[in-house]
């Protein structure tokens, strides 16, 4: 019997790690998808919230006619005005006429009386075909995908500038100078011409322009506030150390592992970014709502704008715009999440903090 023949107790290792990793990977998705039923039926719950508070105003009272009245009064005046309103015995009858003319006044303004209704019918005004919650969910469904979109390319644009710079790393001795080149090609393409589309102001200020709502959207989300650049430049300068004494072990580029860690710290930069990329995901849905080459369907969230400005009471204004708020936090929190479980997938440990 041989020493390669003798079982040992870390046969089998690899396995195990893709196993365990599936798992993270798996509790990960499902954590996620929790989160997001979650939202959504806290914003089903703001909904019927809204609607459960009943605006009708008070119905008007039935005045006579006013040009029935101003009809009359032109008349008497008339009269009066030919026999002169001097004399004091001939206008009389005039006179008593005009005492006994109809009453007219302006039909006093509505007043708003809030009242709660019944939940069922709250219900029912919320999840109707054109209710402000399915504007607002139709919203979210449509700025989300660009959301994860963005911080995926993101957070993939970090693990593969991590992965080219060890390779470059290990190259280096080899041929200095086809390194250089490689890295300045890896940073112009992963740093530098992601923030060109930030610097064109027509994008933002023309209304006939847009990047429509397909993968160019989802690149100007990725690059705004500059998450995929900061995220590559530093996969790109300052990679973690661990790679490179691992690749010292080994004697070959890690380059799954400086992808995976490189990712990994990204994900704890892009965290507070994600604010600011959910707010551009909804400005690029709302430039593809605005331009006219664009036959989509109108964004929800656009929908609900619109409707918060349109309105002529002020509580329906405050409503919508307040459906509107919670769209929008939803979005930051569902993208948050995401950051989060991509980081808890790819650590070691599995936690998500």
């Amino acid at each position: 019997m041989n020493a390669a023949s003798i079982p040992s107790p870390t046969d089998g290792m690899d396995s195990v790690s893709a196993a365990a990793q599936a798992s993270r990977v798996a509790a990960s998705a499902l954590r996620w998808a929790s989160a997001c039923a979650v939202a959504m039926a806290a914003l089903l719950l703001l909904a019927v919230a809204l609607a459960s508070i009943d605006r009708t105003g008070a119905e008007p009272q039935s005045l006579p006619s006013a040009s029935a009245a101003l009809d009359f009064d032109l008349a008497v005046l008339r009269e009066i005005a030919g026999r002169s309103l001097a004399a004091d015995g001939s206008d009389d009858t005039l006179r008593r006429l005009w005492a006994q003319r109809p009453s007219w006044r302006l039909a006093p303004a509505m007043a708003n009386q809030r009242q709660l209704v019944s939940m069922r019918d709250a219900w029912s005004a919320s999840v109707a075909d054109r209710s402000r919650f399915r504007n607002a969910a139709r919203g979210v469904a449509d700025a989300l995908w660009l959301l994860l979109a963005g911080l995926a390319i993101a957070l993939a644009a970090a693990a593969g500038s991590g992965a080219l710079q060890e390779r470059i790393r290990f190259a280096r001795k080899a041929s200095p100078r086809r390194a250089r080149l490689a890295l300045v090609a890896v940073t112009v393409v992963t740093v530098v011409l992601p923030l060109l589309p930030l610097l064109d102001a027509g994008l933002f200020y023309d209304r006939t322009r847009s990047l429509g709502a397909g993968p160019f959207a989802a690149l100007f989300v990725a690059a705004f506030a500059g998450a995929m650049s900061g995220a590559s430049a530093r996969a790109l300068f300052a990679p973690p150390a661990q790679v490179e004494h691992l690749s010292a072990l080994r004697g070959r580029p890690a380059l799954r592992t400086a992808a995976r860690l490189c990712a990994l710290d990204a994900t704890r930069w892009i965290a507070p970014l994600v604010p600011a990329l959910a707010a551009a995901a909804v400005f690029a849905c709302a430039k593809a709502d605005q331009d006219p080459a664009l036959r989509t369907r109108p964004s929800g969230l656009g929908a609900l704008i619109r409707a918060a400005t349109q309105e002529v009471s002020a509580a329906d204004r405050l409503s919508s715009a307040a459906l509107a708020a919670g769209a929008l936090v939803v979005l930051w929190y569902l993208g948050h999440r995401f950051v989060l479980e991509t980081r808890s997938a790819l650590s070691a440990a599995g936690s998500a903090r």
